[in-house]
């Protein structure tokens, strides 16, 4: 039992809502620009 709390601590220390937070809107954005980037070139594709 001590052990999987301490574990449990560490983890909750990795960590904070606000790098949470950020984390995820940065890889959405990662997300959205990679989606943009291939909508672009297919387009571009198709008009050749």
């Amino acid at each position: 039992m001590y052990v999987s709390a301490k574990i449990q601590r560490e983890r909750g220390r990795l960590l904070s809502i606000y790098e949470t937070m950020q984390l995820m809107l940065g890889f959405g954005s990662f997300l959205l620009s990679l989606i943009g980037l291939i909508v672009v070139i297919v387009k571009l594709s198709n008009k050749k």
